[in-house]
């Protein structure tokens, strides 16, 4: 276990840039365009559409949520692309060859931390976002009679039923793209930096391949690209969350995870991480036998 730790705090040491440097540097901007945002003369004309201040603070908590939720999923397909790869570029190999530690401990150390460490700091980039909409967004507020100052502890209860259906909402989109994370980890290990493209460029090439043997029959794109575009989708449909928004009421975290929940396809889900495994499995199994240094 202690080993353990030590590789997912080593992928924290020298991944600090993309989960740490860069969210502190994106929230500074957001404070100067928010102090920015508090001289305008007028509130703008869509915020009144919404109905109350609450009902603003709680739209504006669901979309920026949504934003850190989409910056840490770009960010996280980056990561593993690197780390996957990133010992045998900065010569510690050996080192880690030399532990009593399985190949297959070091690469799924690099998910585990994908999966655990960076997305609570993602989380806490949200928690400070949500900090700074609700200081600034009072003092904003303050100075119009539109919409006037809403009780703290409702917007307090909004950000909360937010942040219900978020971490969820978050951690069940991290286990549905497993597999997606876990063959640009495996080309990374194969292949270094060039995993990145590969990961599109193959399924693309065995699409083509499909549909020249195919010879046009089956779905417009080829069974193979057909599906997996149904497979990136973890929801079809209508957005979960738009009819919990724009309803007058408060936005519900159960209701809203409820729709969601129900909306996945577990099989799919449950099978993405048997493939997921698999493809760790055979990136270690390569480290070992292949790559010395």
């Amino acid at each position: 276990m202690r080993s353990l730790i030590a590789l997912i705090e080593r992928e924290y040491l020298e991944h600090r840039g993309a989960f740490v440097y860069a969210p502190a540097i994106i929230l500074v901007l957001l404070a100067v365009v928010l102090a920015a945002a508090t001289g305008f003369d007028r509130i703008p004309g869509s915020a009144t559409t919404l109905g109350n201040a609450t009902k603003l603070f709680e739209f504006g908590f669901l979309v920026m949520s949504g934003m850190w939720w989409a910056y840490l999923l770009a960010a996280l397909f980056f990561y593993v692309s690197d780390a996957f790869n990133a010992d045998r570029r900065n010569n510690a190999m050996l080192f880690w060859k030399s532990m009593p530690v399985s190949d297959f401990t070091v690469l799924g150390a690099k998910l585990l931390a994908a999966a655990t460490v960076f997305p609570a700091l993602i989380l806490g980039a949200i928690l400070l976002n949500a900090v700074l909409v609700l200081v600034f967004g009072y003092v904003a507020l303050a100075r119009f009679e539109l919409l006037g100052v809403p009780d703290l502890g409702a917007v307090l209860a909004a950000a909360g039923q937010v942040l219900l259906f978020a971490i969820p909402a978050i951690v069940l989109t991290l286990l549905w793209y497993a597999p997606f994370y876990a063959w640009v980890g495996m080309l990374s290990t194969l292949v270094g930096r060039w995993s990145i493209p590969l990961a599109f460029l193959i399924p693309g090439v065995i699409g083509i391949f499909e549909k020249l043997i195919l010879r046009g029959g089956g779905p417009e794109h080829g069974y193979i690209l057909s599906w997996l575009g149904d497979r990136m989708e973890m929801v079809r449909g209508r957005s979960v969350v738009e009819p919990e928004l724009l309803q007058q009421g408060p936005f519900m975290a159960l209701p809203t995870l409820g729709r969601l929940v129900s909306q996945i396809d577990w099989t799919q889900l449950v099978g993405g991480l048997v493939v997921a495994a698999l493809l760790v499995a055979l990136a270690a199994e390569y480290r070992r036998r292949i790559i010395i240094a």
